[in-house]
């Protein structure tokens, strides 16, 4: 082969390679901005709640590169409470925005428990400085059961925001109807895409500028 050949061929592997790593940034740009929110340490916005949290791409829907994922796929309201400390309340940040309470009501945990769990945190952040916002807990596809929870829950966090001067966002006012979350704002039963990840920022920098953060 050709010295010629051979340049050819380098110049052609290095911009196939060039091109994979833009490719890598591009489709892991949100990971690695966490990474890099990570390393800076002290998050204006944390973001806490389950995989509905967890999956938002948070850094490129708020367009800032001061807020944490630290959503927690699977978990209940029994875990957050026993991690909010070192996954909210250590890192110090203004506002923690806290979804949740779907993977109990589908194991079934009582009201009640659902209830006080958030109560305690809600009360936690409160006391330690940190401004909560409650996003109500997003309704499931055509599931009457558990829709009927998700009333009882989003009624009692309704009353307890209303009661203590919290701010809360109604998704299910956007992407829900009569029998649940809408076909065309899901990608299962449960969880969203992107139309309404695009929503529930729209509704989160309403909140933020409302409070000047």
């Amino acid at each position: 082969m050709s010295k010629q050949t051979w340049l050819i061929v380098s110049l052609a592997l290095n911009a196939v390679l060039i091109a994979a790593f833009f490719l890598f940034g591009y489709i892991y740009r949100d990971k690695i901005a966490q990474r890099f929110v990570q390393m800076k340490g002290n998050p204006t916005i944390v973001m806490y709640g389950n995989s509905i949290t967890a999956q938002g791409k948070w850094v490129e829907l708020l367009g800032r590169t001061d807020v944490m994922n630290n959503g927690l796929p699977g978990l209940t309201t029994y875990h957050f409470l026993k991690l909010i400390r070192s996954h909210v309340i250590d890192l110090h940040p203004k506002v923690c925005f806290i979804k949740g309470g779907i993977n109990d009501i589908t194991v079934g945990v009582a009201q009640e428990r659902i209830q006080a769990n958030f109560k305690t945190m809600l009360e936690m952040l409160v006391q330690d400085g940190i401004t909560p916002v409650v996003t109500l807990t997003v309704y499931e596809q055509n599931d009457p059961s558990s829709k009927k929870e998700v009333d009882a829950l989003n009624a009692f966090l309704v009353s307890f925001c209303t009661q203590n001067n919290i701010s809360y966002i109604d998704l299910n006012h956007y992407i829900s109807n009569a029998t649940g979350l809408r076909a065309e704002y899901a990608v299962d039963k449960t969880h969203l895409n992107t139309k309404a990840y695009e929503i529930w920022a729209r509704e989160i920098s309403r909140v933020l500028e409302e409070k000047g953060i």
